[in-house]
């Protein structure tokens, strides 16, 4: 797929798969391929403008090997290439890891890569268009930048995205600036050149769709990708009080993510979200470290959101 075509399928549902594992946390590469099937079965499909992420960090990237996540995007080609758009996730905070897996994602057939920006060492402006200039040379395949202060400490400014457009492969950004002022900003002033998704998926929708996004990612989709999908059709169609209303189905699972990444921060909502696949029909087994194994008072408040949305 070429950048402007990606630029294109990004303007739908961008669904953040997780990694299945086995119990002794083992990558479950036929694990990988069911649930993706899985996720298509139920809705995540070229035909309802989505595209998936595999190895991103809903995947676990940065518990995973560099042969690992290799084999995760061969895996996900082979399985669904043909089908729906594959965007491989290529964070890394060695740059050279980061360039070698993105000519890997190229070379294995992926629509595209999402890379993070520099991490380890909060980066100033100029090591962020250093870096995203550096990587575009590496293949030629859309990037979607990916701005995510919890990771990288750093909300990248508004004049940094905007000298990067034309100047690099990105054409998309999953904005997850915890501040909704500045993500409409990001959609104003660059969402005719590159297509700027919610990263914060349904917990800022159908208010992103106000702000003028133009698509959203949706960790939900592992467990309840109908919903998301529904979601999206309103959404797409400027239904947005239906929109809402669809959302609000989800409210249970929000509300859960909250309170518990409150004290145990993502990685607990990663593992809600593998548990919560598990138990309605996807098995994606536990995560590796940070992810903590889920405790029988948590398991019933899973079991339990998962009635009160109606999918169990």
């Amino acid at each position: 797929m070429r950048p402007e075509e990606l630029k294109k399928a990004l303007e739908g549902i961008c669904a953040i798969a997780v990694t299945p594992m086995t119990e002794d946390r083992k990558v479950d590469y036929g694990k990988v391929k069911n649930h993706i099937r899985f996720l298509i079965n139920k809705g995540i499909n070229r035909d309802n403008n989505c595209t998936l992420v595999v190895g991103g960090s809903t995947g676990e990237c940065g518990a995973l090997t560099i042969a690992e996540r290799k084999k995760l995007i061969e895996t996900a080609v082979e399985e669904a290439g043909e089908e729906l758009p594959i965007i491989a996730g290529c964070n890394h905070s060695n740059i050279e890891d980061v360039k070698d897996l993105m000519a890997h994602a190229e070379q294995a057939g992926a629509a595209g890569v999402m890379v993070l920006s520099p991490y380890y060492y909060v980066p100033t402006d100029e090591a962020v268009l250093r870096f995203y200039k550096e990587i575009s040379k590496a293949a030629n395949i859309g990037i979607l930048l990916y701005n995510n202060l919890e990771v990288t400490h750093k909300d990248v400014p508004v004049e940094v995205m905007e000298q990067l457009v034309g100047a690099s492969n990105v054409v998309g950004i999953k904005e997850c600036t915890p501040n909704f002022a500045k993500m409409e900003k990001v959609a104003r002033k660059l969402g005719d050149k590159i297509t700027v998704i919610n990263g914060h998926g349904e917990f800022l929708e159908p208010f992103a769709a106000v702000a003028g996004t133009k698509g959203f990612i949706s960790s939900t989709s592992n467990f309840a990708p109908e919903i998301a999908v529904e979601m999206w059709k309103a959404r797409s169609a400027g239904d947005y009080v239906k929109a809402k209303q669809i959302r609000d189905r989800l409210t249970p699972y929000l509300d859960l993510a909250a309170a518990e990444s409150a004290t145990g921060g993502e990685p607990v909502v990663l593992a809600i979200l593998k548990r919560a696949a598990t138990l309605v029909g996807s098995d994606c087994g536990p995560g590796r470290i940070p992810l903590p194994d889920i405790s029988e008072e948590l398991d019933a408040k899973i079991k339990a959101m998962l009635k009160e949305v109606g999918l169990v």
